[in-house]
């Protein structure tokens, strides 16, 4: 029994001896019977397969066969092939894994790749071709793919296994636009196992000096590089700007995205320049965030269900985009804020004081040049302060050589205001012109919050103004407006005025400080004001009060900058429609420093000496 369990023993040794010694003359003959040129010449395939690209190397392939078999090529250079020759790409050196009992029966898929050290060219073209093409293999998926054709033979087991980029640099030059885009320090993978499996991208890098990362999903390629659409699932995380997408997507001739939306930038300027494109006018908007449903087709975008982040505000809404190269961006849309700072809305659309074409005075650093806006706004509430505005309903429109912002209505102190800001050539930077309707407004609390003092009318009140200024609108101070205003009242009240004891401080026929007749009001039941204003100085060319007895008027000019006055007024008595006997019409001079000016009585000043 002890002798038969050791000629067991005996056997099983020689026997996995044998399958050893068998293994390894196997692992030992097979790279002997894969010639190294086949290698080269199949890696060479797989390359001008997936890209379109010769490959040539600076030196024979070096093949290792421990721990796994790798080929790898030095000094390597992809051009294109056909009859456009051009340089695609150039790296140190290329190594891709195989399996060795594919090699010897002579059909060779390459697992994995490394490309060391590459320097990349990209180039979109303006018909939207690509220097880099698909061929062979590939290229046949694809079209059986475009076709839908069962029937059509195609490798799909084939694939590009995981391509890892290490230390690499790019150069893309997009013609459609004409700006280019660097990228250094790029590495990451590329991992395609098979055609009919999901496509997986992790690339990071330095895009344009700030460090960027993209990742981009699809479980069938092969439909999205044919044209058709594919679900697709792609992120870009930088300083400027965080994106991510989710949803169908096709690379047709005709680009067509639908799916949801992310995307956040602290800066709208920051991003414009990181991605090479001035347009200087909106170069001040700073923090924006949307979250929305995009449906894309070509260069027109449609954002549904937006929830908008505008610097401070919130919104929601609708927006059409045009993003076609080499013309100026078109917005369109409906977006409704629950509040909103307009005064730093309008500083936001102005070309950006370091920017080189505003510096120049180029036209094209223009508004009305740069870009195209046709959107309907409403907030609930509306700020440019000290004064807030609220039920808003107003439209910015920007194009065909103008631009404007418009309320159509909205409620303000108590009362309805619409208005119009028409803006000059250059944008809000250069001021504008103003139209704005009052009615049924109360003046009192506009009095208390602009801390105005001395004798000024309270009551409602409907107002015009037609004004204009060559300053940046949000910068506007009214030393800075010409133009004229009107002003009607109904029952009101001028406040700090006594009238008895104004009229005999004018009858005692001397000087006084306007501060001794401020203890009391004049109820008038009707008012009516015009002013001409020019630049702090404003031409009071009719001001009239009518009491229920009394009427008092004037006259002048208000150098409102320096906070003087010089008005010529008079108190009268209202005709009567009887024999009653009038008193004398009191003429008067008002002058000084506002709010205690100094009064003349008129018979003072004309008194012969």
């Amino acid at each position: 029994m002890k002798y038969q369990s050791l000629l067991r023993g005996k056997f099983l040794i020689r026997a996995a001896a044998a399958i050893a010694v068998v293994f390894l003359a196997g692992r030992l003959a097979l790279p002997l019977l894969v010639p190294t040129a086949a290698i080269e010449e199949d890696l060479q395939e797989a390359i001008a397969a997936w890209t379109g690209a010769r490959l040539e190397a600076g030196a024979p392939p070096q093949i290792e066969f421990w721990p796994y078999p790798t080929v790898t090529l030095r000094d390597v250079k992809l051009t294109r092939s056909g009859g456009d020759s051009g340089e695609l790409a150039t790296a140190d050196r290329i190594s891709a894994t195989f399996d060795l009992l594919d090699a010897v029966r002579g059909r060779l898929d390459f697992d994995e790749i490394e490309l060391v050290r590459p320097d990349i060219l990209i180039v979109g073209h303006e018909d939207g071709s690509f220097n880099w093409r698909a061929n062979g293999w590939l290229m046949d998926a694809i079209t059986a793919a475009r076709s839908n054709d069962e029937n059509q033979s195609v490798e799909t087991d084939r694939g590009i296994g995981t391509l890892t980029i290490v230390d690499g640099k790019a150069r893309i030059d997009d013609r459609t636009r004409n700006v280019e885009h660097h990228v250094t320090d790029l590495n990451g993978t590329i991992r395609w196992p098979r055609m009919d499996r999901s496509l997986d991208v992790s690339l990071r890098g330095v895009l344009n000096g700030e460090v960027t990362e993209w990742t981009f999903v699809c479980d069938r390629p092969l439909t999205l590089f044919s044209g058709l659409n594919a679900a697709i699932k792609t992120s870009l995380s930088s300083d400027p700007m965080n994106a991510s997408f989710e949803g169908v997507g096709s690379l047709s001739g005709n680009t067509f995205f639908a799916g949801s939306l992310q995307l956040s930038t602290p800066s709208l300027g920051h991003l414009l320049a990181w991605q090479g494109r001035d347009i200087s006018a909106v170069g001040k908007l700073g923090q924006i965030g949307l979250d929305a449903k995009l449906n894309s087709t070509g260069y027109s975008v449609k954002l549904d269900d937006l929830e908008l982040k505008l610097q401070d505000a919130n919104a929601t809404g609708v927006l059409d985009l045009h993003l076609k190269p080499q013309t100026p961006p078109r917005i369109g849309g409906t977006l409704a804020f629950d509040e909103i700072d307009l005064r730093s809305l309008l500083s936001a659309f102005s070309p950006l004081p370091g920017s080189a074409k505003a510096a120049q005075g180029d036209h094209d650093a223009s508004l009305t040049s740069q870009l195209e806006v046709d959107l309907r706004l409403s907030a609930q509430k509306a700020t440019f302060d000290p004064f807030a505005l609220e039920d808003v309903a107003a439209g910015l429109r920007i194009g065909d050589g103008s631009a404007s912002f418009d309320i159509g209505d909205s409620t303000f102190m108590g009362g309805r205001m619409s208005g119009r800001i028409a803006l000059a050539d250059r944008g809000f930077e250069s001021g504008g012109q103003l139209q704005m309707t009052l009615s049924g407004v109360d003046l009192a609390p506009i009095i208390d919050t602009l801390g105005l003092t001395g004798p000024l009318p309270v009551g409602r009140a409907t107002a015009d103004f037609e004004l204009s200024t060559d300053r940046p609108l949000w910068a506007t101070t009214s030393s800075d407006v010409s133009g004229v205003v009107r002003l009607r009242m109904g029952n009101g009240i001028l406040t700090g005025f006594n009238r008895q004891s104004f009229e005999e401080l004018v009858a005692a026929n001397r000087f006084f400080n306007m501060s001794e007749a401020t203890n009391g009001v004049f109820e008038f039941t009707t008012g009516d004001f015009e002013a001409k204003i020019d630049r702090g100085l404003a031409e009071v060319r009719r001001a009239k009060l009518e009491g229920a007895d009394k009427t008092l008027t004037f006259s002048g000019i208000v150098p409102y900058r320096t906070g003087s006055v010089a008005l010529a007024g008079t108190i009268a008595d209202n005709p009567q429609s009887d024999a009653t006997v009038v008193k004398p019409t009191v003429s008067f001079f008002v002058g000084g420093s506002w709010p205690d000016p100094v009064i003349s009585p008129v018979s003072l000043l004309t008194k012969a000496p």
